[in-house]
């Protein structure tokens, strides 16, 4: 099911291939799913003889995805087909600090998501993508604008009763990392994925496996990194350049770019010294910045970046900076975090 919902329709004869199943194994997992209507097969012919090919697709609005996402500044809404395609979406913005503020906002539109499931579909469960610091591994998070209330409320048991499914709470820079293995289809074994929009976090991927720790709050980067007007946030990068989008930055007049790049070296200032722990103590072969940048600025910000620390430069001294092996940094546009709670939904189901 996975195989379908990431890469579309699939032949049997691939799903052999690549499985290392055999025919009759994937022919008893095929059948309840077709006469549940989950699935349905497709008689491909290539040739004039034999038997033609079958080829498996979802059925579109059978089987469902909900997406949460909770930020300080906006809560959102989706819900998705197991083949991506999007049934509901709202995003509402305002100060979400307070946990009751956020339901308010999630309960109308988890209503309104409900009354878009189409006739017949079932719904697998809920994935949320909070922002902020895990406390209880899939249940609280200490949320900015109003830590103390986020930290007594149980958000995990709270949506499980609006909406009665199967829910997963995860940290909403690890959401995000998973929508760049989906869409990459094949990561590197070690990553470190770095988040910048209103806030710093991030997430880590080991062998393959996203990493949570023993709090679920492994790669949570944004604490390394001190706080000012320097600090490099989306949010932050943007004001840099006086901008309040970036659709705008080819009009930006000459002094006020210049006057952006400056702030620039001073963020990569901020920004480095974590970068370069990440790469001593992890040693990642990539660092994934998750951040809707325009290519330029993107380009000009991994230019002012150091991922070697003086120290570690003394010690190895000798070396030709090819031998240092460090991890690439490459900047990802950043999806939507209800989007990615969607794929934390689905993993959860088909994964577990």
């Amino acid at each position: 099911m996975r195989r379908l919902a990431l890469g579309g329709p699939q032949k049997r004869a691939g799903l052999i291939a690549e499985t290392g199943l055999s025919a009759q194994t994937i022919m008893r997992a095929i059948a309840p799913l077709r006469d549940g209507e989950v699935l349905r097969e497709i008689p491909i012919r290539i040739g004039e003889r034999g038997q033609p090919a079958r080829e498996l697709r979802l059925n579109p609005g059978r089987l469902c995805l909900l997406g949460i996402s909770v930020a300080q500044f906006e809560v959102a809404v989706c819900l998705r087909d197991l083949a991506g395609t999007q049934l509901y979406r709202r995003r509402e913005e305002g100060d979400f600090g307070a946990p009751d503020a956020a339901l308010a906002g999630l309960e109308r539109m988890l209503d309104e998501a409900r009354d878009a499931l189409p006739a017949g579909a079932d719904c697998l469960g809920a994935g949320i993508a909070a922002q902020g610091y895990m406390l209880e591994p899939g249940r609280r998070v200490a949320a900015r604008g109003g830590i103390s209330a986020w930290a007594g409320f149980d958000l995990h048991a709270r949506v499980t009763e609006i909406t009665g499914l199967p829910v997963v709470l995860e940290n909403d820079s690890r959401a995000l990392a998973l929508c760049v293995r989906d869409s990459l289809g094949e990561l590197p074994g070690n990553a470190f994925f770095v988040h910048l929009s209103s806030g710093i976090g991030g997430g880590q991927m080991v062998d393959g496996q996203m990493v949570r720790g023993a709090w679920g709050n492994a790669g949570a980067v944004g604490g390394l990194i001190p706080r000012g007007p320097d600090r490099p946030t989306e949010t932050q990068i943007r004001a840099a350049f006086g901008l309040s989008d970036w659709q705008d930055l080819p009009r930006l007049p000459p002094a006020l770019y210049q006057a952006g790049l400056d702030w620039l070296d001073r963020a990569a200032a901020q920004l480095s010294p974590a970068l370069q722990a990440i790469a001593a103590l992890i040693d990642p072969e990539v660092i994934f910045l998750l951040c809707p940048l325009p290519d330029e600025i993107a380009e000009a910000l991994i230019a002012r970046l150091s991922l070697v620390s003086e120290a570690r430069v003394s010690t190895l001294k000798g070396l030709a900076p090819d031998q240092l092996r460090l991890p690439r940094v490459v900047c990802w546009p950043s999806a939507a975090p209800d989007r990615a709670a969607c794929i934390v939904a689905r993993d959860a189901a088909l994964v577990g």
